[in-house]
């Protein structure tokens, strides 16, 4: 046999192509066979303007240690998972009302892309820690100087959360701003993160791209007003921009029970 192990790893989707928001589709989805969906024309090109409008009205955070830089409004189990549990949940109820004030302009992308969720006749909530209550869930983000290969998966980097009992990770990112210039594609390889994978890691976050080595890969073109979904165990990349690319996005997981959580 002369396919490497990366391969092997990889071999995971069924098809290259994206897949409109169904129930097998989010099933799909989840079981890794197919590698992205997208929900279009989730939101008008008017509640995207409005919601990004508020935005620009509140300061953009950078992420900490994370190049190149990322702005964002609102908190991020990432950020805290070195500071602390407690830290994290004494700031969901002030970046809670913070987000709630760029929603009032406009409309929840929060409740609304849960509530399709439901309409598949899944369970939804926002995550929740006993003594804690619930997560912080939704970013308006700003990914405009790309970002290095990663994954996103709570059972390997957040131990001790409520987040690091999912058995599939998902993220859903609706754009509200984009320059018009087809640049800042997100890139998705058909290669789940493994354990032994920690020996390719540089920094807090990003890998070497010898970890995507032979892996078969897609790419799609974010919308202004489209949701893109895709399972974020994958390593995946966001091309530079030259120009805005402004966004509402969190993280989904599923739990053993078949519950579906959102956080950040």
């Amino acid at each position: 046999m002369t396919t490497t192990s990366n391969q092997i790893k990889s071999s995971m989707w069924d098809n290259k192509q994206e897949y409109p928001f169904t129930k097998e589709s989010l099933k799909m989805l989840l079981e890794q066979r197919i590698p992205l969906i997208r929900l279009k024309e989730f939101a008008t090109p008017q509640e995207c303007e409005m919601l990004y409008t508020q935005s620009q009205l509140l300061n953009f955070d950078a992420y900490q240690d994370v190049s190149p830089k990322i702005e964002k409004i609102g908190i991020t189990v990432f950020e805290y998972n070195s500071i602390g549990k407690a830290d994290y949940f004494k700031e969901v109820e002030r970046a809670t009302k913070l987000r709630n004030s760029i929603t009032a302009a406009s409309f929840d992308p929060l409740q609304r892309i849960m509530e399709k969720f439901r309409e598949c006749g899944a369970k939804v909530r926002i995550a929740s820690e006993p003594f804690y209550g619930s997560y912080y869930a939704g970013l308006i983000r700003k990914i405009e100087h790309g970002t290095q290969i990663h994954i996103d998966f709570a059972p390997l980097e957040q131990s001790g959360w409520e987040v690091c009992t999912i058995t599939a990770q998902l993220s859903w990112t609706l754009y509200l701003k984009l320059s018009d210039n087809n640049q800042g594609k997100t890139r998705i390889y058909d290669r789940r993160c493994q354990p032994e994978d920690k020996q390719y890691k540089l920094d807090s976050y990003g890998y070497s791209d010898r970890v995507i080595a032979d892996a078969d890969t897609i790419a799609f073109q974010p919308y202004v007003g489209d949701v893109f979904l895709f399972n974020t165990s994958n390593f995946h990349y966001v091309e530079p921009m030259n120009g805005q690319r402004v966004a509402f996005t969190s993280m989904i997981g599923l739990l053993p029970n078949g519950e579906i959580i959102f956080w950040s």
